[in-house]
């Protein structure tokens, strides 16, 4: 299987590869010493709390919603670096729906094929920002995309605590990455990761960008907005653009119609 990276050329901004593939790498993007400080940050004692039980298998960890405890770590979500780099393609307004970071150990098992959209059944896409806080490769236990899989959400059925996609995934795609790389893809990009046969941890951290305009039922205020009208401006909001009762309306009614794709149960 070829391993590879959707190529980005001088006719192909990275904006309309993100558009065609459904993701975008970075290389280099944070140093080493930014990422090492990162971990420090996750592994504190305020962000023990953020510990996920439900996801947390053996020495497969997740810690969610860090950035609702740890100023530091608020910090680095929110950041002009980020915020500019994110702006073409999620648009002038967006704020953190979640955040998680994972880290997996030797012998952590795999984490199947799915979309991150199966999971909170939304049909608009929001936007996962993958940091590579260790190098990833394919013993470790590192990140597989499927390119052009982000068009529509895909069946998926509930097996023990994962949403499981029900297909075959076509060409999926290894990305190999070092320290301080980035990977922006959508969250209707199919994506795994498989298991760690080395005897050190892979380190990731995820970050979901959501754009202002659209609605998350499953979030509860404070929202932490991070970019207003194309320039970075964090703050926490009781409320934001999208939660409107034409919004409200437009999930319920959508509801129904992913039901019908995802077996929840």
């Amino acid at each position: 299987m070829e391993l590879a990276i959707p190529p980005t050329t001088p006719s192909m901004s990275l904006q309309q590869t993100f558009r065609q593939q459904g993701y975008v790498v970075i290389k280099n993007f944070f140093s080493p010493q930014e990422m090492a400080t990162l971990i420090e940050q996750i592994e504190s004692p305020q962000s023990r709390q953020c510990l996920d039980q439900c996801l947390t298998k053996g020495t497969l960890r997740f810690y969610a919603n860090l950035y609702r405890h740890n100023e530091s770590i608020q910090k680095f979500v929110s950041q002009p670096k980020i915020v500019n780099f994110l702006y073409p393609f999620i648009g002038s307004d967006f704020w953190v729906r979640w955040d998680q970071a994972v880290a997996k150990g030797p012998g952590a098992k795999t984490f199947p094929w799915h979309q991150d959209n199966a999971y909170n059944g939304f049909k608009q896409t929001h936007y996962q920002l993958w940091v590579a806080l260790t190098s990833m490769t394919i013993e470790n236990g590192g990140l597989w995309l499927v390119p052009g899989s982000h068009h529509q959400l895909l069946p998926h059925r509930k097996i023990n605590d994962h949403m499981v996609y029900q297909g075959e995934p076509e060409s999926p795609t290894f990305i190999t990455a070092e320290v301080g790389d980035i990977v922006l893809f959508s969250s209707l990009t199919l994506h795994k990761t498989t298991p760690n046969t080395t005897e050190g941890i892979r380190w990731a951290y995820v970050i979901e960008y959501m754009s202002t305009n659209d609605y998350d039922p499953g979030i509860a205020p404070p929202f932490l907005k991070v970019a207003k009208q194309g320039q970075p401006q964090a703050e926490f909001v009781q409320s934001y653009r999208g939660r409107n009762p034409i919004n409200r309306l437009k999930h319920r009614l959508s509801r129904r119609e992913i039901s019908q794709i995802l077996e929840w149960q």
